[in-house]
């Protein structure tokens, strides 16, 4: 269950009293509480905590372990859980828990909660399970907790919100404040003081959540591209070991077909392009490969087949000036650039659509919905700086996973396809 929405809702002091009384209600059992940096929990979420539990239950308090053990054998930890410093998240996969908690879950990886899943399976000394249970806090923000909570299929999922008005009168100081200090940006007054879930966009976010909007509408009609619907795709070929390899492919404007690839090799990388291009019927020079690491090597074996798909180097000069009304004083730093500026003025002005009906696969399986909200929340990711000499340049790659956690691998397949979508009166060599 998700907890949260408005400043002052209550969250911390919800999470804690949860944690108390599973503790008390099952004797013997295995606690956690999350946050992404321990630090800050000792000065926030610990304080808090030692505020609400009645001392007279609290056995012991180990302060180099972080470990509370009640008056019935109960222990809770407070357990750091920050993907950039432990990427595989061995501080939770040696866990036995009964009830974890996840402070601030907006600031940790969706992984997080995917991984404190799996580690609900203690058994208590008497032999029998307690309530498995995880709850989670957070304020409005434009993160995984939105399609997996505020717009859940999972009937395991709920979400209560909190808002400040339950705990404050409309006319405290603690509100007066809020109001104060959100006075010229009403958006984040709606978002911390009403708990509205709704998000706008950030000031540098290139494609803006009012433009996603327009992409996912499918139209009723499909415009045939110089007489005939002509396929492209574009292939982002996983650079590391946790990014994904993503084929997406574009049937004239409408977007219809996004798979994604936990773990390839460059030869299995190769051949299922090639297999979705006889499948879909795409000519070569409709397909863009980043060649950028091991992309390299998937053209040069499609290369040596006679199958001359495009080399995209997101690094080299920009061909031509991409521009929009928004940005017409701007040129683009890179290929990478230009392409997504590209991407971000054909959504916004409805020249590609189909996010909503288009067919998802991961790893083999076919997903729904979710994958959707997954597609918008990369391309939310996506930021640029502006230059002295008025240079346009998207952040990169490595960036946006720091910050994120992850790479925006549909992102930037998205963007290539729609490069090739656009490509038009190109010599060809192979066609299938």
């Amino acid at each position: 269950m998700l907890f949260g929405g408005a400043m002052g809702g209550g969250k911390s002091w919800f999470l804690c009293a949860e944690a108390i009384l599973h503790a008390m209600r099952f004797p013997g059992n295995s606690l956690a509480i999350i946050r992404k940096n321990l630090t800050v929990a000792k000065r926030t979420i610990v304080i808090t905590f030692f505020s609400v539990c009645p001392k007279e239950i609290i056995k012991k308090f180990n302060q180099s372990t972080m470990e509370v053990q009640f008056i019935n054998g109960s222990i809770l930890r407070f357990i750091e859980a920050n993907i950039s410093t432990d990427p595989l998240l061995d501080k939770l996969k040696g866990l036995e828990i009964g009830w974890g908690g996840i402070d601030e879950a907006n600031e940790v990886h969706e992984k997080v909660f995917a991984t404190l899943k799996t580690r609900l399976r203690w058994i208590l000394p008497d032999g029998t399970k307690p309530q498995y249970r995880i709850r989670l806090t957070s304020n409005p923000e434009n993160c995984w907790l939105v399609p997996t909570f505020i717009e859940r299929s999972d009937p395991n999922h709920l979400f209560v919100q909190s808002l400040t008005t339950d705990n404050y009168d409309e006319n405290s100081e603690y509100v007066a404040q809020l109001k104060d200090a959100y006075k010229f940006n009403p958006e984040l007054l709606e978002r911390y003081l009403g708990g509205v879930w709704q998000f706008g966009s950030s000031i540098n976010q290139l494609i803006r959540q009012e433009y996603m909007q327009l992409f996912e509408v499918a139209r009723e009609y499909i415009e045939a591209n110089y007489g005939e619907i002509i396929y492209s795709m574009g292939v982002d070929v996983a650079r590391y070991g946790d990014d994904r390899t993503c084929y997406v492919i574009f049937r004239g404007d409408e977007l219809i077909y996004i798979e994604t690839w936990s773990k390839t090799s460059i030869p299995q990388v190769a051949a299922r392009t090639l297999e979705l291009i006889e499948k879909f019927g795409i000519f070569a020079w409709k397909v863009g490969i980043d060649v950028i690491g091991l992309g390299s090597g998937v053209v040069d074996i499609l290369h040596e087949q006679g199958i001359q798909v495009e080399a995209i180097t997101a690094g080299e000069a920009p061909e031509i000036d991409v521009h929009s009304k928004e940005f017409k004083h701007l040129t683009p730093f890179n290929k990478r650039s230009q392409m997504f500026m590209a991407l971000r003025n054909d959504i916004g002005e409805e020249v590609i659509y189909g996010l909503s009906t288009c067919e998802f696969w991961q790893d083999g399986e076919r997903k729904g919905y979710e994958m959707v909200m997954e597609t918008k929340k990369e391309l939310s990711w996506i930021r640029y700086n502006v230059s002295s000499d008025k240079k346009m340049q998207i952040i990169s790659k490595d960036k946006i996973k720091k910050e994120f956690g992850k790479s925006p691998d549909i992102a930037d397949g998205l963007a290539m396809a729609n490069w090739m979508r656009r490509r038009k009166y190109v010599q060809y060599v192979a066609m299938f």
